[in-house]
């Protein structure tokens, strides 16, 4: 009889595991990409959730339907949107960033360990040389240009992420001032959650000085809401000016490669390990979060590394930012 019970208890198991298998492959996978879009936004991850939103209408436009179940979702469905993509020439990294999104909605869809993105590219390929050499921060610094117009503005928070030890223009945008206070900068990366601590050198206060006479919550003039959904939707419209104003800014300064609001962060990496700064100390300083490698070194490192590093780096680089004792160009 127990045997019999076991056997029993054993096959109603198997049963509801398989009915709930069913029921998940036959849901939709658009409403399950909308389910985590949503709670991307509530929690605040915008950016997370418009990569998402990206892919799935992206997805759509391939399929030429408004909708698709999980069980669709197979290993040569994915082929045949990836060479869809690549023959409509977008980049091999634009087509891993739809994938991983495309992925992640799918594992947490399915909670499962499918392998069925096993041979879709999901990697990174090598891009140009976005990183400017100590000579090209110098020369920006000392381009003349007109007091309060947009190019100095584009200008003054470029130095500022890069003295900042590189950081994204997104968590520029939303530093705000109660983040700047006893010698150093806090704040939680928008990607990562990860915390990043700097201590704020004579270079960094002159240009967060330059602003702070505004009523705004924020250090620079970027953003107005305090709601996110809204200051998130002004910082896209903020990423694109500050691109076009950094476009103009490379070519006055004459760079030979497009500057975009990437490159500070590069920059600081690649000026760091020019200068001898320890790599796990660069990574620690860029708030990486690398489960196998960055997460041991910021075990052994403290905050006193990071201030030596970045003071170290904007020693080398740094030169008078104050567009005040400039002239017009």
């Amino acid at each position: 009889m127990k045997i019999k019970f076991q056997f029993n208890v054993s096959l109603q198991k198997d049963a509801e595991e398989k009915k709930n298998t069913v029921t998940v492959n036959n849901s939709s996978f658009v409403d399950c990409a909308r389910k985590e879009i949503l709670n991307a936004r509530e929690r605040g991850s915008f950016s997370t959730a418009a990569n998402y939103d990206t892919a799935l209408r992206s997805l759509l436009t391939f399929i030429k339907r408004e909708d698709i179940m999980l069980n669709e979702i197979t290993t040569e469905m994915l082929e045949s949107y990836q060479k869809w993509l690549l023959r409509r020439n977008v980049s091999l990294n634009t087509v891993s960033c739809y994938m991983r999104s495309l992925r992640s909605i799918y594992n947490r869809a399915t909670d499962s360990k499918s392998r069925v993105f096993s041979r879709i590219f999901t990697g990174c390929t090598p891009t140009y040389k976005r990183s400017l050499c100590v000579d090209d921060i110098q020369r920006l610094s000392a381009l003349k240009l007109s007091k309060g117009s947009r190019l100095a503005l584009a200008r003054d928070i470029f130095l500022f992420s890069f003295y900042c030890q590189g950081m994204p223009f997104i968590d520029l945008a939303f530093l705000r001032k109660e983040q700047v206070a006893g010698g150093s900068i806090v704040y939680n990366r928008h990607k990562t959650g990860q915390m990043v601590r700097i201590a704020v050198e004579p270079c960094m206060e002159q240009i967060i000085q330059k602003y702070s006479s505004t009523n705004s919550v924020y250090v620079f003039p970027l953003l107005e809401s305090t709601d996110m959904t809204e200051a998130y939707n002004e910082y896209q419209k903020q990423l694109s000016y500050y691109n076009l104003a950094l476009k103009r800014l490379g070519k006055r300064a004459g760079f030979s490669r497009p500057l975009t609001s990437y490159v500070a962060r590069h920059s600081w990496a690649s000026i760091a390990f020019q200068t001898n700064v320890e790599l796990q100390t660069i990574s620690r300083a860029m708030g990486h979060t690398n489960p196998m490698t960055t997460l041991i070194y910021i075990k052994e490192l403290d905050n006193s590394h990071l201030a030596t590093a970045n003071h170290k780096i904007i020693t080398v680089c740094s030169t008078n930012t104050d567009d005040d004792s400039k002239g017009m160009p």
